[in-house]
């Protein structure tokens, strides 16, 4: 179907030609802007709104009302989105909100005023509306953005606060693997990382290597360099390792690392200074109490030195017992002032004496003069007696458990309780603890052990401080058992004839193998032996 073409004026108005169109001159669009003013320029067209639109175009090109955009706009319009970019990614978010939002409107207005002002000043369009739109939408969801990023952070310093606040109370109560937990989450603030530091010199002191290598290695982690922490962390790993160290620490193993750089292990509340001997059932370690600065000496008990059967009863056995050894109070008995249990072992804090054990006066070099042995065995038949009236037996009276400070003449006993705790668990596992030369009879045989048996063990150690020899000896435990069962033991006078027959009658009735024959008490053995010391310090008087 055929289009009607109808022309239109510049005005929009329908002109009805007189004639046919082909009688009127046809222009081009720039040929058509070329003719004078005065004459009528008429458009063909098939869309009414397309040839208003260009009739109204041409019209104002006719009459010079035109407004153009100037060829260097594309680069204005770029300059302007870097500059709005360095604002929206650099100003803006270190600027409050307000401050940001009051920037965004004058900025917006400033646009919009330049474009009014340049296009009425010098008939061009600038792309500021563009750039003005973008601003503004931009900066409002920059503004939505930072708000929500402002709200994750202070949900995130929450979380920090309450973690180190949760680590702190962890570390506190000595859960040191809840408390390394519970600092994960927190920022590498100072405070955090000083608790890194503290948790893992804590996991040093209480003997757990592997985890406090790995506490410095995560500290490392989040802060490169911080104190020695590398240091400790490769020191450790190469003694965590089980060819280097054991986790158990029994008779042959000490708590005291030679390594300066470690922090001195603790057991309890107690700090190890540095051991100070060894026997059968574990290491005795020079301790500080840290709250009243006192200086403690602490025995441990291995738990690898028992049957795991057993262990359970051994535990019970030890507490009881160490709770009524630490109910003694005598001058001549060391004070327990305390117990604990680590997960390899049991230890009690003792008071430290000064002084040396007397297995130091054993030997013929250095056995110590005659008063000076009287009045170490009445002080121990006293200390002995007075444990025996509170229900108490030791059970391992030996040189090695009387700790003498020559020169003060001090005199204490020790490891009162300890020896019944280990020594059931040992007979029932076919060994002995220590050595059996100073056991009663009635002891190796199984029997009940009381106040008798103490008694006799004392009388070893008299005449071992009296002889440097033993009044049994043997190449095996078997051969040795049978001595003190059924032999006689060669008088300490024929070993040491200057001693009076009174310190032979005193050291036999000690040594009596049937128990009803000693002396009744240890109270009793104690004047005798003092009447002993009041003849030698006469005789010597005298002479």
């Amino acid at each position: 179907m055929a289009h009607l073409r109808l022309p239109f004026s510049v005005t929009g108005r329908v002109w009805v030609p007189p004639a046919p169109p082909e009688h009127f001159a046809h222009y081009s669009l720039a040929q058509a802007l070329s003719q004078p003013p005065s004459e009528s320029i008429w458009l063909l067209g098939d869309d009414l709104r397309t040839l208003h639109t260009l009739g109204t175009a041409l019209a104002a090109l006719q009459q010079g009302k035109t407004q153009v955009q100037p060829a260097w706009s594309q680069w204005l319009q770029g300059a302007l989105v870097l500059l709005a970019l360095i604002y929206l990614l650099w100003l803006q978010p270190r600027l409050r909100v307000a401050l940001a939002l009051m920037i965004t409107a004058l900025v917006g207005f400033g646009l919009g005023v330049a474009q009014v002002a340049w296009q009425l000043s010098y008939q061009q369009v600038l792309p500021l509306p563009l750039v003005l739109a973008w601003f503004v939408a931009a900066s409002g969801l920059m503004m939505l953005w930072r708000q929500q990023q402002r709200r994750w952070r202070r949900l995130g310093w929450e979380h920090h606060n309450v973690s180190y606040q949760l680590a702190q109370q962890w570390y506190q109560q000595g859960r040191l693997d809840e408390a390394r937990v519970a600092l994960r989450p927190c920022h590498p603030s100072q405070a955090v990382l000083a608790l890194w530091y503290d948790i893992g010199v804590q996991q040093e002191r209480r003997r757990q290597y592997r985890e406090a290598a790995q506490t410095y290695q995560q500290l490392v982690a989040r802060k490169p360099g911080y104190k020695d922490a590398q240091k400790r962390a490769r020191a450790l790993q190469q003694i965590a390792e089980p060819a280097t160290v054991s986790s158990d620490f029994s008779a042959t193993h000490s708590l005291v690392l030679p390594h300066q750089e470690f922090s001195k292990p603790v057991l309890g509340r107690y700090q190890i200074e540095r051991e100070l001997g060894r026997g059968a059932m574990g290491v005795v370690y020079l301790g500080l109490d840290p709250k009243i600065a006192r200086r403690v000496a602490i025995k441990t008990l291995s738990y690898r030195e028992f049957d795991t059967a057993d262990l359970n009863l051994i535990k019970e056995r030890f507490f009881r017992e160490a709770e009524a050894a630490g109910r003694l109070s005598h001058p001549h008995i060391v004070t327990v002032y305390d117990l604990g249990e680590e997960a390899d072992l049991a230890f009690i804090a003792m008071d430290y004496v000064e002084g040396r054990s007397l297995d130091h006066c054993v030997s013929q070099a250095s056995l110590l003069p005659l008063e000076q042995v009287f009045e170490v065995v009445a002080a121990v038949a006293d200390a002995l007696d007075y444990a025996h009236r509170q229900q108490v037996v030791h059970r391992d009276i030996k040189p090695g458990n009387i700790i003498y400070d020559q020169a003060s003449g001090q005199v204490k006993v020790a490891d009162f309780g300890i020896a019944r705790i280990v020594d059931d668990s040992k007979t029932k596992t076919g060994d002995m603890l220590g050595s059996p030369v100073y056991m009663s009879p009635e002891q190796l045989k199984g029997e009940k052990v009381t106040g008798a048996s103490d008694i006799y063990s004392l009388g070893v150690t008299f005449y071992q401080l009296l002889t440097a020899t033993l009044p049994f000896t043997g190449d095996s435990i078997a051969n040795l058992a049978y001595q003190i069962l059924n032999k006689k033991y060669v008088s300490v006078r024929e070993r040491r004839p200057e001693l009076s027959a009174a310190v032979v009658r005193v050291v036999n009735k000690a040594l009596q193998k049937d128990a009803a024959k000693r002396y009744a008490s240890a109270g009793e053995m104690a004047q005798a032996v003092r009447g002993l010391l009041a003849r030698e310090s006469t005789r010597r008087k005298a002479g």
